[in-house]
């Protein structure tokens, strides 16, 4: 469950991938869903709007406000995400007022607000997302949304109470920002830097948190069956949703996916693949990318996703007693990929 996240670098884009991060304490209490009804309202935090506002001269009383508003998603933020918190406590309020006079990360934030002046469209996506969770997973907690500017770093950011939203992340894939960055962002990448993708990635990364497996011990269909059953899980809290804004796919490679589902399946069966821990195999068939070596050019990076998916989905119709919860719980991967029995129709 606990996975490590890397340090962000100013306007610099290390990966764009969900990290989650378990801390203790927390903005505000967790929500709580009313056990009578089915309607919920998440409570939403605007961290950039909060950090941006604070004037230079008013730095260190600033600070120790957002401190006592953010609690740990302040440190993660300050000590994770951006590198600015520091033990000297001048130092950090130096830190911090040369990130907010910065004319480059104002100007981001300015972007930012534009697009997301409310945020309400999205709220409400998560919102009903949310409720759809809390029926499947009723013992589960229930995140605060907070909203941030992750310095081209991070879309989504969790902690054990708190679910980050990296603004910066979603400004349209052909946002001017994004051709400024070194190295220069690739197309596969920036496809999916836009608004409508939020509360899919932001419902995965939740879910990931979650229900992490240790991915050093992992074998190649362990990490298919993984990112199956998040795609399953996905499939019942955003059901009208299109699978392109949950698997991260295009519309044509998910097309071409499905038109050679055997001819995918056949090329991990015939090269052995299903059982390697090969850190580079891994690497090229269950990671993002462009698209997936010894494959044709119309293929999706990590095609691995869409097997397990397949394998996910094969065995839930052959155990239809099975709950999602209960899939998501499941330890033994092996076990759910041998009884799902997968093997797809040439």
């Amino acid at each position: 469950m606990l996975q490590k996240i890397f340090a962000a670098m100013p306007l610099r884009l290390i990966m764009f991938l969900y990290m989650s991060v378990l801390i203790t304490s927390c903005v505000q209490d967790k929500n709580k869903l009313p056990e009578d009804s089915k309607e919920y309202h998440l409570k939403l935090f605007r961290f950039e709007q909060d950090l941006f506002e604070i004037k230079p001269e008013q730095m260190p009383e600033g600070l120790e406000l957002l401190k006592d508003k953010y609690g740990s998603f302040f440190d993660l933020f300050a000590f994770q995400i951006t590198r600015l918190g520091s033990r000297d406590s001048v130092q950090m309020n130096q830190n911090f007022i040369t990130f907010v006079s910065d004319t480059n990360f104002r100007a981001v934030y300015n972007e930012c607000y534009k697009r997301f002046p409310d945020f309400k469209e999205e709220q409400m996506g998560l919102e009903k997302a949310f409720s759809r969770y809390a029926e499947l997973f009723p013992e589960n907690s229930i995140p605060n949304i907070v909203t941030l500017l992750s310095v081209f770093s991070y879309p989504i950011v969790v902690d054990s109470a708190n679910l980050g939203i990296g603004l910066d992340m979603y400004m349209g894939q052909d946002n001017k920002y994004y051709f400024t960055l070194e190295p220069p962002l690739p197309l596969f990448l920036r496809r999916k830097m836009s608004k409508e993708y939020i509360v899919s990635d932001a419902m995965k990364g939740w879910l990931e948190s979650d229900y992490a497996i240790d991915e050093s011990r992992a074998k190649m269909v362990d990490m298919m069956v993984s990112q199956g059953r998040v795609l399953c899980a996905l499939d019942e809290i955003l059901p009208d949703v299109h699978d392109t804004l949950k698997s991260g796919y295009s519309l044509s490679q998910l097309e071409w996916c499905k038109s050679n589902e055997s001819k995918i399946w056949s090329f991990f069966i015939e090269n052995k693949l299903l059982f390697s821990d090969d850190p580079n195999l891994l690497q090229k068939y269950v990671n993002d990318g462009p698209t997936t070596n010894g494959f044709p050019q119309e293929s999706p990076g990590n095609i691995g996703k869409f097997a397990g998916w397949m394998i996910v989905k094969s065995y839930l119709n052959k155990h239809k007693d099975v709950s999602i919860k209960t899939l998501m719980e499941e330890k033994d991967l092996m076990k759910v990929f041998q009884q799902s029995k997968y093997k797809p129709s040439k």
